[in-house]
């Protein structure tokens, strides 16, 4: 029998999170750890008690893929592809039951720009997604 690695292991978990997205694009799950122990999830999904994606609150979830515009920006409201969702890492950051400073989060998918700057704000030294990771550093170099 073999034992999966720290990383793979978090990360399986955080794709069974990411089952409970709110979202009809995109299903993202988020842990976060620290040594090694699991203080908070989070998926991607409308503020708690809000209409969500699934109910068709969403205006980017509302359109066809090929009716987003390429690169929207999908944190403006009004803009075409607007997104209602909080993202799974920032979700994560707001139920963590402990001080996220020194905790690795294991996502779904790259965390994106603002992700990346509430995870370092956060705390978070490490981020990792099944294709990579960003360390401390790199959480808030723009050049990566």
């Amino acid at each position: 029998m073999t034992v999966p690695g720290w990383d793979e292991y978090f990360l399986g978990i955080a794709a069974a999170v990411s089952a409970r997205a709110k979202c009809t694009r995109r299903r993202v799950g988020a842990v976060l750890v620290h040594e090694h122990r699991i203080i908070a999830t989070g998926y991607n999904g409308a503020a708690p008690g809000r209409p969500d994606c699934l109910e068709g609150a969403c205006p980017r979830g509302r359109l066809g893929y090929a009716e987003v515009p390429a690169f929207s920006d999908y944190d403006v409201p009004g803009a075409p592809g607007f997104c209602i969702a909080i993202h799974a890492e920032v979700n994560a950051l707001l139920f963590a039951t402990r001080d996220t400073a020194g905790c690795t989060a294991y996502v779904t998918d790259q965390p994106c720009p603002g992700c990346r700057k509430a995870l370092a704000a956060a705390g978070v030294v490490r981020a990792v997604w099944p294709d990579g990771q960003f360390d401390a550093d790199e959480l808030v170099d723009w050049s990566r």
